[in-house]
């Protein structure tokens, strides 16, 4: 498109026929071309030419300037409502207006560029394979040099069930062996990491236990050692439709002894062992008193009397003889 600008000292400007699309929109003046509304197809290359008054003795001269017209940017985010753990997911910022538009992404407020798991091409995001730490919240920027505009949106990613983890719970912990006292309630419960929570199933020895819940606890009201044997907890997620599986041993006793009660009876047989030693030492000692008694009783001295031993004559009949 070629504009002629006149001279300022001509009287009147030369002929000047725009192009149809430019009709009501285009403002010429003496140095200045003014189009108001414009337009995608305005853009393209103008040309200005300055041809002096003829007396001036000055040649012609032109310049060119290269017109860019860019669409205010619109559009919008688009993710998918179902995202499993494992698989992929392409997120879409499209627009629905703009030129020469450059998209931008971010999540948590940090951009996001392409790694061996991240794949950016024009306004896609493909994230293959997608792990859970991928949710949160992902904007993207689409902007030219006029305009910008951001779209926002949350991607949920759905995983597990992980491998659950069962755990007994009973009224007193049993030593040397067995779970729970004949008579006693136990009660088993499965977790497990999974989005949405995961639904529980149980098994004894392999055959489905009913009516219960399907919650992750499973409680146990014993009759018998009978029901000693292998319990399992099985996990479900409803979206990702994958399961795990947990089991555990049950021990129904019939005596049961915690560690209370073992210490008690430790701490019992002790002192009746110091009390039995203590008798005994006792009774050593009295009979070794008895003994000691009766040997100073025996050791007292008692003069003896001899069988010739003459008997004492008085003194007065000492004189007289006696004779047959």
């Amino acid at each position: 498109m070629d504009w002629i600008l006149w001279d300022p000292g001509l009287e009147e400007p030369p002929n000047f026929n725009p192009v149809t699309q430019f009709l009501g929109r285009v403002t010429i003046t003496s140095n200045q071309l003014r189009i108001g509304s414009t337009q995608l197809r305005d853009a393209g290359n103008y040309s200005v030419e300055v041809t002096p008054v003829g007396t001036t003795g000055q040649t012609p001269h032109s310049r060119s300037v290269q017109l860019r017209v860019f669409g205010g940017c619109r559009g919008d985010l688009s993710i998918p409502s179902v995202t499993v753990e494992g698989g992929n997911v392409t997120l879409t910022c499209a627009w629905t207006a703009g030129t020469e538009i450059s998209v931008q992404w971010a999540k948590g407020g940090l951009t996001i560029t392409a790694d061996s798991r991240i794949t950016i091409s024009g306004g896609s995001l493909v994230i293959n394979p997608v792990n859970r730490d991928d949710a949160g919240e992902y904007k993207c920027t689409a902007s030219n040099p006029v305009s910008a505009q951001t779209a926002t949106r949350s991607l949920t990613v759905y995983y597990g069930p992980d491998t659950p983890v069962l755990t007994k719970d009973t009224s007193k912990n049993c030593v040397g062996g067995g779970d729970v006292l004949v008579g006693k309630a136990v009660r088993l419960t499965c977790t497990s990491v999974s989005l949405p929570p995961a639904i529980f199933s149980w098994e004894f020895n392999g055959n489905p236990i009913s009516g219960q819940p399907d919650g992750g606890v499973l409680t146990i009201q014993t009759y018998s050692t009978n029901e000693s044997g292998k319990y399992a907890c099985t996990a479900k997620n409803s979206i990702t439709g994958g399961t795990s599986k947990q089991t555990t041993s049950l021990a129904v006793v019939d005596v049961c002894l915690d560690g209370g009660e073992v210490a008690g009876i430790v701490i019992g047989s002790f002192l009746l062992l110091v009390i039995i030693v203590l008798l005994i030492v006792l009774l050593i000692c009295l009979v070794r008193r008895r003994r000691v008694q009766q040997r100073l009783m025996d050791n007292i001295f008692i003069p003896k009397t001899e069988t010739n031993q003459k008997p004492n004559v008085p003194s007065f009949i000492a004189g007289f003889k006696f004779h047959k």
